[in-house]
């Protein structure tokens, strides 16, 4: 149990990876938001089929870690969520892929999903602490990630009620945006740390 639940937990951490480092190049090279720069538009669906891809072992490697633990009926369902959040935006981003949906519905069903997500590592970790599969700092870690993400969001939240194009309002908005950016973009390396520490 534990030698699979590390190689899926390893090729989720890997592959999240991936998509979000081509997320930042997209960002960076195809600046979207301005002088589009189309020979680096490809980083785009690079990212959204690495997701997409990435779906099947984030499933695998939450049900087998709940396995691991011999979680109770509320993780259980908890972790049920999750799965069906990983696979709802696994779905979406097939159909934007396929020009059926658009960004906007992406999005609409990545925010619930990343969070649950985020809450569910959170939740997960110090139950496996508790029966020693992981050890102490991967849980801290994960409380830390879900921390980062809300503190994030909750400082964009507070910049959204301040007067538009103030500086104050881009200012809260660029803190909220690098405070939860830098715990999505660590949220791999939690995975990748069960991989390495799963007993």
């Amino acid at each position: 149990m534990t030698e699979q639940l590390r190689i899926w937990a390893g090729l989720q951490g890997f592959l999240s990876l991936a998509a979000l480092i081509a997320l930042a190049l997209f960002f960076a090279l195809a600046t979207p938001f301005g002088t589009e720069q189309q020979q680096w538009s490809w980083l785009g669906p690079v990212n959204d089929w690495l997701s997409v891809v990435g779906a099947v072992p984030w499933i695998v490697a939450m049900v087998l870690f709940t396995l691991r633990i011999q979680a109770g009926v509320a993780l259980w369902v908890f972790t049920i969520v999750a799965c069906v959040g990983v696979a709802a935006l696994a779905m979406v981003t097939l159909l934007m892929l396929g020009g059926l949906a658009d960004l906007q519905v992406q999005s609409l069903t990545a925010v619930p999903a990343t969070v649950i997500a985020f809450a569910w590592v959170a939740v997960a970790a110090p139950a496996a602490r508790a029966v020693a599969a992981i050890p102490p700092w991967v849980s801290v870690l994960a409380i830390a990630l879900l921390v980062a993400l809300l503190v994030g969001a909750a400082i964009a939240g507070i910049g959204y009620l301040t007067p538009a194009n103030s500086t104050v309002h881009t200012t809260l908005y660029v803190i909220g945006a690098v405070v939860g950016g830098l715990a999505w973009f660590a949220f791999p390396s939690w995975w990748l740390a069960v991989a390495s520490t799963a007993r």
